[in-house]
């Protein structure tokens, strides 16, 4: 019994050693994603092509300004001489005006954060999956994004430069 207490016992103790062992063996890394993500040449090609859609977006919403501008320099010429109930119904259609530039720039604003997410998920992705594999590569169990101010030791090895390489950037 005592002899099968004393074999427990040290199984328990080689199982606690060996666990406590391989966490101080642990290796942790650290990139800069938001450095390598704008180095990526897809990154740059879907800056602009978000620029090009932000601008068409633009260019209808500066329509409706001009409307209502148009609207308001023809209301202030013509208060002076509009009956009550008109002067009323160009005062509410002002501010329908002014309510539809307030839609469509809510709208506008939604329209590019979703045309964003649509070109910078597979470039985040990819991005993503090479740190990865650097990662499983080199033995490192976690990598911290120092993008984000995380606070790094200096024993971390930095893998922004492995990371580019292995995208082909420069």
């Amino acid at each position: 019994m005592l002899k099968n207490f004393t074999i427990a016992l040290f199984l328990s103790a080689f199982a606690t050693f060996s666990t406590t062992h391989s966490y101080a063996q642990a290796k942790i890394a650290y990139i800069n994603m938001q450095q390598l993500v704008t180095g990526m040449p897809e990154a740059k090609r879907a800056y602009d092509t978000l620029q090009v859609y932000q601008q068409e977006l633009a260019k209808d919403g500066q329509a409706l300004i001009t409307e209502f501008q148009q609207m308001a320099t023809k209301f202030q010429e013509d208060e002076a001489t509009l009956k009550p109930d008109m002067k009323e119904i160009r005062l509410k259609q002002l501010e329908t005006a002014k309510s539809n530039i307030e839609e469509y720039r809510m709208r506008m604003e939604q329209k590019i954060g979703a045309r964003e997410q649509e070109l910078t998920a597979p470039i985040l992705a990819k991005a993503k999956k090479a740190v990865s594999d650097l990662a499983t590569e080199k033995g490192f169990v976690c990598v911290l994004d120092n993008s984000k101010e995380i606070i790094i030791t200096a024993t971390c090895e930095d893998l922004l430069p492995a990371a580019r390489q292995k995208l082909g950037i420069k």
